[in-house]
């Protein structure tokens, strides 16, 4: 969407609405900065990541991948709720740019990510501790990850669950929400903190998943 005027924020979602795009799932609702300015800043951070992975010998593996194919620009606006904008003035910005607005539905999956064999993309397991969920992910033995996951809500939210309540904790994860698992101890990996702001920017809806 490009607007030369500047516009508010619900005639933007009035035209999406117009243009059959259902905005049901606000949580996951969106408006991406898709100026050249903004799309170049992601794609400095992706190539970054992506050669940090290279550095670590990380190219043959499906996260390598999973990065490469999907797409990333700086958010403006997450957890858009449209009955909220027409009934609060001061939440309805005026809008001038490019931009592309987001909205998946609430059937998505859950992605798990990172230093996994694959990428799984699983039905919420509500009721169950996410060292659980994890534990569920295969028959292999990965429940012994040696570093706590990181959770990425669909509203570009970063929760870092501490060690002990992770394996215990009952995590609510909607659905497009993705758990990073670090391949390094995050506090002191780039690598992996560079990962976890560039997924805070991935499109939903923009690669296979």
């Amino acid at each position: 969407m490009q607007f030369q005027q500047a516009a508010r924020l619900e005639s933007v979602l009035k035209h999406a609405q117009e243009q059959q795009v259902t905005l049901q799932y606000s949580l996951a609702v969106t408006l991406f900065d898709n100026s050249e300015t903004a799309m170049q800043e992601s794609t400095t951070l992706k190539n970054s990541v992506l050669n940090q992975m290279i550095q670590h010998n990380l190219v043959a593996h499906p996260f390598y991948k999973f990065i490469q194919q999907s797409q990333f620009a700086p958010r403006v606006l997450s957890a858009i709720d449209v009955d909220h904008i027409r009934l609060d003035k001061f939440d309805n910005p005026l809008l001038q740019g490019q931009f592309a607005l987001s909205a998946p539905k609430r059937e998505g999956k859950v992605l798990y990510v990172g230093n996994l064999e694959k990428v799984y993309a699983v039905e919420n397991q509500a009721g169950i501790a996410l060292h659980e969920q994890v534990d569920n992910l295969s028959s292999s033995d990965i429940g012994n990850l040696a570093y706590p996951p990181v959770l990425i809500y669909p509203d570009g939210k970063v929760v870092h669950p501490h060690h002990g309540c992770w394996l215990t904790t009952q995590y609510y994860l909607p659905p497009l929400t993705m758990v990073y698992i670090p391949f390094d101890e995050f506090e002191t990996s780039q690598m992996d903190k560079d990962i976890v702001a560039l997924l805070a920017q991935r499109k939903p809806t923009s690669s296979k998943n």
